[in-house]
Parts: C-alpha cells; sequence; structure tokens
C-alpha cells in the first residue's frame, strides 16, 4: 500500500533587416495553427495512451499552487492531474477538487467532497473528464467508497454523488467513455486484499449500469488497476492475476487469462492496461500490463504482453519481460517500443524501452542515487511527447527528493526538475505526469507531490535544474555527472530545440 512508506545587437543594414522581417512574415503566415492537447483522464484517453502528439517540454516552473497535505506531509497530491476546456483539476489528500487555469495557474475555485470530522489520509484515485463534467472518487475519509461528477466550469457545482460500497476503497482511475464512467473497488491490508469488484456507471447520473464479477471472489479487489477500452470491450487486471475482458456495455464476461499460470513467480496486477488496438492487424492488438510485488521480501515484478482479438475479445498470451524489481507502472507503447518503469523504496528504479514484438529490452535508464533516504523508485508511469523523430519520456520518482524525470529515445538523461519543500516526506510523487498544450503553443507538464503542491512546468531554459531560470555552472557539472558524457559537449534533447 501506497502510505506505508516514509515516506525533479548586432547592428544590421536597414535593407537586409527588411528584407528578414518579411521573410518571418511570410514564414509566419505559412504556419498551421497549433492543436489543443488535452490530457481529459489517467495516461490521457480510455486507451490509457500516454501520448502527445506535441513537443511539449517542461524545464522550470511556470506556475505552482498549495493545495492541502496531512499533518505528516505524507500525502498530498497522489494523483495525476487531467487537463480539459483549458483547465487543469486535481484530487487532493482530503478530498478538494481544484480547477486551475491551465496556462496562467489563475484558481477557478475548490471545493471539499469529503468530510473534515473524518479526515482522510490518501486519495488514489485519478478523476477524469467528461461531456463537461469531472469525475472522481475517494479512497478513504467518511465518503470513502464514493463517485462523484460536478460542473467542469465550477467544480462547486455539485451534479451527483453515487455510494458504491464504504467498505472498499476507489483506488483505480476514473475511465470515462461514451457516457460511462468504470472503476474498480478494494478492501484489504498491507499484505491482503479481502474483496473487490468492477463498476459501469452512468455519467448523467450516476446509476449503475454493471458490476463484475457478479458474486464477489474472496481475496480479489483492485487497486490501481485500472481499465482499458477498447471497441465494445473493457480489459482490467485483478490483485489475484487475472487479466479480464467484459462487454464494456453489459459487463457479461467474455474471457479472462491468469499470469500465474504463465509464471507460478507472478503477483498481483497492479497497473491499468494499454492496448495497440492494431498490432498485428485491424481485428487483433495487443495489451500490456505489469505485475508487483504487494508485501514481501522478493520485490518481483514483470511486464506482460497479450494479444486481443477486437473482434471477439479473446486474450492470448504472447511474451512477458521480469523487470529488475517490482513494477505497478503503466506501460506506454509507440512505435514498436514498450516504454515502462520499475522501483521502489527499497531499490533504485528504472525506465525501461522495450520491443514489442518479443519483449527484449532495448535500453534501461536507472534512476541515480540522489541523497535521501532509501532509494529513489518509480512508481509512476511513463507520459511520452512525440514531434516528428523527437520523443521525450517523462516520469517522476517516489522518494526523497522526488524529481520530474526527461529521458529522450535513446535513454540519455535531458534534465530533471526538483522542487524544493520545507520537509523531506514531502517531497514524494507517487503519479506520473499529464502534458498539455494550448492552441496558442503554450505548453505545460503538470505533477503533484506529497507536500500538496501542484507543479506546472514550461520550457525554462536548456540545462537549468533548480526552477528558478538560472543557468549555473554548478547545473551543467551536475548534469554533465549524471548523464556521462563529455564535458562542454551538448546535452542530447536539451540544447537543439
Amino acid at each position: 500500500m501506497r502510505k506505508m512508506k516514509k515516506r525533479e545587437g548586432k547592428e544590421i543594414a536597414l535593407l537586409a533587416s527588411t528584407i528578414m522581417v518579411i521573410t518571418a512574415m511570410a514564414a509566419i503566415t505559412a504556419i498551421p495553427a497549433v492543436a489543443a492537447t488535452d490530457w481529459q483522464q489517467f495516461q490521457e484517453d480510455e486507451l490509457n495512451t500516454g501520448i502527445a502528439n506535441d513537443k511539449i517540454l517542461g524545464r522550470s516552473v511556470s506556475w505552482s499552487a498549495y493545495t492541502h497535505t496531512d499533518p505528516w506531509n505524507m500525502a498530498g497530491i497522489d494523483v495525476v492531474p487531467i487537463v480539459a476546456e483549458g483547465n487543469v483539476y486535481v484530487l487532493d489528500v482530503l478530498g478538494y477538487i481544484w480547477s486551475f487555469n491551465a496556462v496562467t495557474g489563475a484558481e477557478n475555485g475548490n471545493k471539499s467532497y469529503n468530510s473534515a470530522t473524518n479526515p482522510p489520509y490518501f486519495q488514489t484515485s485519478t478523476p477524469a473528464y467528461g461531456a463537461g463534467r469531472v469525475y472522481f472518487a475517494m479512497s478513504s475519509g467518511t465518503k470513502k467508497g464514493h463517485v462523484f461528477a460536478v460542473n467542469a466550469n465550477d467544480v462547486t457545482s455539485h451534479i451527483w454523488e453515487a455510494i458504491i460500497n464504504e467498505s472498499e476503497q476507489i483506488n483505480t482511475p476514473i475511465t470515462y467513455d461514451n457516457g460511462k464512467v468504470y472503476f474498480g473497488t478494494w478492501n484489504g491490508t498491507m499484505c491482503d486484499t479481502y474483496s473487490g469488484k468492477y463498476y459501469c456507471r452512468y455519467a448523467t447520473n450516476g446509476n449503475l449500469v454493471w458490476s463484475y464479477p457478479p458474486t464477489a471472489v474472496p481475496n480479489n479487489g483492485y487497486y490501481w488497476a485500472g481499465a482499458c477500452i477498447i471497441g465494445n470491450y473493457i480489459v482490467f487486471g485483478d490483485d489475484l492475476g487475472n487479466i479480464t475482458c467484459v462487454n464494456k456495455s453489459t459487463g457479461a464476461f467474455i474471457d479472462d487469462e491468469n499470469i500465474r499460470t504463465v509464471d507460478t513467480n507472478a503477483v498481483s496486477i497492479r497497473s491499468s492496461v494499454t492496448c495497440n488496438a492494431t498490432y498485428h492487424n485491424a481485428t487483433c492488438g495487443r495489451c500490456y500490463f505489469t505485475d508487483g510485488t504487494v508485501c514481501g521480501t522478493s520485490l518481483s515484478g514483470r511486464l506482460w504482453a497479450y494479444d486481443f482479438n477486437t473482434t471477439t475479445g479473446d486474450l492470448t498470451y504472447a511474451w512477458k519481460r521480469t523487470l529488475s524489481t517490482q513494477s505497478k507502472s503503466t506501460p506506454v507503447v509507440h512505435n514498436g517500443r514498450v516504454y515502462v518503469c520499475d522501483g521502489s523504496f527499497q531499490v533504485n528504479g528504472r525506465l525501461y524501452s522495450i520491443y514489442e514484438s518479443n519483449g527484449t529490452v532495448k535500453w534501461s535508464y536507472q534512476v541515480p542515487d540522489n541523497g535521501g533516504t532509501g532509494n529513489p523508485g518509480i512508481t509512476a508511469s511513463p507520459a511520452i511527447s512525440v514531434d516528428g523523430d523527437d520523443l521525450y519520456i517523462y516520469f517522476t520518482t517516489d522518494c526523497e527528493n522526488g524529481r520530474l524525470w526527461c529521458v529522450n529515445e535513446s535513454g540519455n538523461l535531458c534534465w530533471y526538475y526538483e522542487p524544493t519543500e520545507s520537509t523531506s516526506s514531502g517531497e514524494y510523487i507517487l503519479q506520473g505526469v499529464s502534458l498539455y498544450q494550448d492552441a496558442s503553443g503554450k505548453a505545460r507538464v503538470f505533477f503533484g507531490n506529497d507536500r500538496g503542491n501542484l507543479y506546472a512546468l514550461d520550457k525554462g531554459m536548456c540545462g537549468e535544474v533548480t526552477g528558478d531560470d538560472m543557468l549555473r555552472m554548478s547545473d551543467v557539472n551536475l548534469l554533465n555527472d549524471v548523464v556521462g558524457h563529455v564535458p562542454g559537449t551538448t546535452l542530447d534533447c536539451c540544447c537543439n530545440d
């Protein structure tokens, strides 16, 4: 469980100047309008794609905002911010839903949908946006097991509240698709799971569409195990190692496979599922997810690939890749590669680039020690920014001196940003980032941490580390040491944009 831890002018001739201006103006008129990029739910969409098809770089703080944390600074913002309608939304530990202007950081409003008389200790269900509304759920507090819908233009405007099961936590992301919301529940202890179900509810009023399984299975539940929606089907994992497909409209069982029949060392699936729906052809794709140790000392984890028939909903084992340690990271697929993370408080995290065809590792980047207590593990799912041949991978570290990291498609560090918080416990960053670009081209990278601070990063200066728009020799030396390249040469994806 997440909260058991302790708890990145020269002068020019007039004629030449005139020609340059005219040329520049002509070039500007030829540039097409920039398409806005939103991040409306966990890993962007109902497929958990995790990719922004824009060049989105975040190196220094554009703005930040404090929401709430707990008395120990061990739980503040533990969900991915979502972005829609030009606003960024985030749920904090006390059950407040917040809305800010995504570019300027101006607060639009906030409201608590939990109870101060029984304060929560964490919230780990990432909200979702759909049809002008924001949907979110409670993992703890008086309203544990409740789901809410509010007006996206005014988060203080309550639309509906549905009581799901007050004895179970809602820790999975909310997934929105075509007028419905999907999520799973869980009940248990640090090392044991007792119960849980998966639900589909109408987005208009919160009424039940279906729940799965029809009868609860003992010792099984859904923790961080978000759904992937592919055509008529929804696919999700569980704590007993099942990968399950049901009809998304009716909840009717279609198929399941258990990863423990392939590898007896396999454990709980605590990642969301992602899918390349056309990996083989128009009717046969491939799904990816991870499993990881929940309790104990083995710290094992694997990346799994299952072929998925998008016509019938059938799942077929393709391959697995054993990782260095446990993983709760949702993979991202791009251009024949699967990107995924691992790591814990006991083991330094790694970002992997793995061939989609057979699970062979192309490269891995291990996060270096950064001076804090414990190891810089990665519980986050990577997010990718793609622009032509340029690809940037973002992830965060859940540790003291937690950082946002940017690595390029070759596995080389571009830069990192490390917030400076008042307490070491507040520096943990559990979840990953969301990526945003508005129609004018203004881009932001968003993440929150245990101190309860929401950060919005923009382009900043090449090599700038501390977020104050000051490039110091110490910054350059630090990056040189971490990247391991020859001093005086450019950082691969930092200075060439």
